[in-house]
């Protein structure tokens, strides 16, 4: 059995790394990093990084402060694998309007080749006052002004198809929801990807977007539609509960 050695470390122009050994549990059947863990460790990093500046969520709550990711989107040059260990780095990009920015890229911890990158959006809410807080106005640390690089596709609002069709419903289980009592961000892409044929459940995703648009609570029902459009390649899918959105997103093969 190989000897394991992660590590965990900041950067002087503050850019959080953190080193994972991707286990089996982690993979689908093709053997590749599921896209739910992808968001998952991709999120615990963005928590880790505010935690080792003095910025954690218990402080944050003390302060009436929520983060809320509303956007993401992610571009993939190889899947990371089962056996392997990857490199996530993480970091804070200037605001896109109103909305704070941080970058995500995943490597080959032996290579060092880039496996995939990514970009969340997210703003802050006032809950004492509850208000959203624009992106200037979170304290704490300097407003970032270094521009994201992205080749990927913008994490802008995803346009819903006429053609939408209900492909599934799924009842929001207790298993589901995260130490906040919350529906994790990292399972929506399972309510995406579960529900669509076989053949593009195994397919290489290229490029993934995601909007959170409304919490899905415990018990509620969510109805999932979707729609393929075979010019683009692309699946988009969409969560409704009681008819409004909860989610939406895009799969580019």
């Amino acid at each position: 059995m190989k000897k394991i050695e992660l590590k965990q470390w900041h950067t002087e122009d503050l850019v959080f790394n953190k080193q994972f050994y991707i286990s089996f549990a982690q993979c689908t059947p093709d053997r590749n990093l599921s896209w739910a863990e992808i968001l998952r460790i991709t999120t615990d990093a963005a928590g880790e990084d505010f935690t080792d500046r003095d910025m954690p969520w218990t402080f944050l709550q003390e302060k009436g402060i929520v983060i809320i990711v509303s956007r993401v989107s992610f571009h993939v040059y190889k899947m990371p694998k089962y056996d392997s260990i990857i490199t996530l780095k993480t970091y804070e990009a200037a605001p896109m309007g109103p909305l704070c920015t941080r970058m995500f890229e995943l490597y080959d911890a032996e290579t060092n080749e880039l496996l995939i990158k990514g970009l969340s959006l997210w703003t802050c809410l006032d809950f004492i006052n509850k208000k959203l807080m624009p992106a200037k106005a979170f304290p704490y640390r300097p407003c970032p002004t270094n521009i994201a690089e992205f080749e990927g596709i913008k994490a802008g609002k995803i346009s819903i198809p006429e053609n939408m069709k209900t492909i599934a419903k799924h009842i929001i289980q207790y298993s589901e929801l995260d130490a906040n009592g919350h529906t994790n961000n990292s399972k929506y892409i399972n309510f995406a990807i579960d529900n669509l044929p076989r053949e593009f459940q195994e397919k290489q995703i290229k490029d993934l977007r995601l909007n959170y648009s409304k919490e899905a609570l415990l018990g509620e029902e969510l109805e999932i539609k979707a729609a393929y459009n075979p010019e683009e390649n692309k699946y988009t899918i969409q969560g409704l509960v009681n008819s409004e959105a909860s989610f939406e997103c895009e799969l580019y093969y």
